[in-house]
């Protein structure tokens, strides 16, 4: 298999991090969604990372999407998703903050430092950022303080909220600096979640640029 797409996208590190949590080998090609749109165009209909090409051929996008296959191929003792439908539901709750974080964090991006300064709508900024502010503040009050969201297991729900703050630290830690004492006072339950999150092999398998 061969996944497309830089690991400073949240959505492309959290298809690797849960590729090498499962020990299923794949190739990864790294291309930018900006710098190479021509090329990934090519793979992806919609110009998107990340993109994952299969053995037979067939390219799967989106990676709620990917990783919903990916499922299916790994050991049921390491499935990120539980079965049981009261704890899935708690974690899919979860994983749609987190989701919507990272979708946040990378628009905001895009729309203060991709768009030309006389293009940029304040008032689009100003409502993503009480979006991100928003989903922060959820996920703060629904992040245990010690271990992970189904216990002492990792989720994808743990994965995407991990990748989402390291994404916001590397690119936009003011989205973590309201009120006093910083973000460690003001988020210290998702803070301290990523720290536990980022020791994992897995996730140490498939690293934040430093150069991102």
């Amino acid at each position: 298999m061969i996944l497309t797409g830089q690991l400073d996208s949240p959505f492309v590190r959290r298809v690797a991090i849960a590729m090498h949590h499962y020990g299923l080998l794949f190739e990864h090609h790294v291309i930018s969604a900006y710098d190479d749109f021509g090329e990934l165009l090519a793979l992806n209909p919609l110009g998107r990372v990340p993109a994952l090409q299969l053995e037979d051929g067939t390219v799967l996008t989106d990676s709620t999407l990917i990783l919903d296959y990916l499922d299916r191929l790994a050991e049921p003792d390491k499935v990120l998703l539980p079965e049981v439908a009261a704890v899935r539901a708690h974690l899919l709750r979860h994983l749609g903050i987190a989701l919507g974080l990272a979708e946040k964090a990378v628009e905001f991006r895009t729309e203060t430092v991709r768009r030309a300064e006389e293009k940029i709508d304040a008032g689009r900024v100003a409502r993503i950022r009480a979006q991100i502010a928003a989903c922060l503040t959820w996920l703060e009050a629904h992040t245990p303080e010690n271990g992970y969201l189904a216990g002492d297991r990792l989720t994808h729900g743990d994965i995407a909220s991990a990748v989402a703050m390291t994404f916001i630290l590397a690119k936009n830690p003011e989205h973590l600096e309201a009120g006093d004492g910083g973000a460690e006072k003001v988020y210290p339950n998702l803070m301290d979640h990523r720290r536990r999150c980022e020791t994992f092999l897995a996730f140490r398998s498939a690293p934040f640029p430093d150069d991102a």
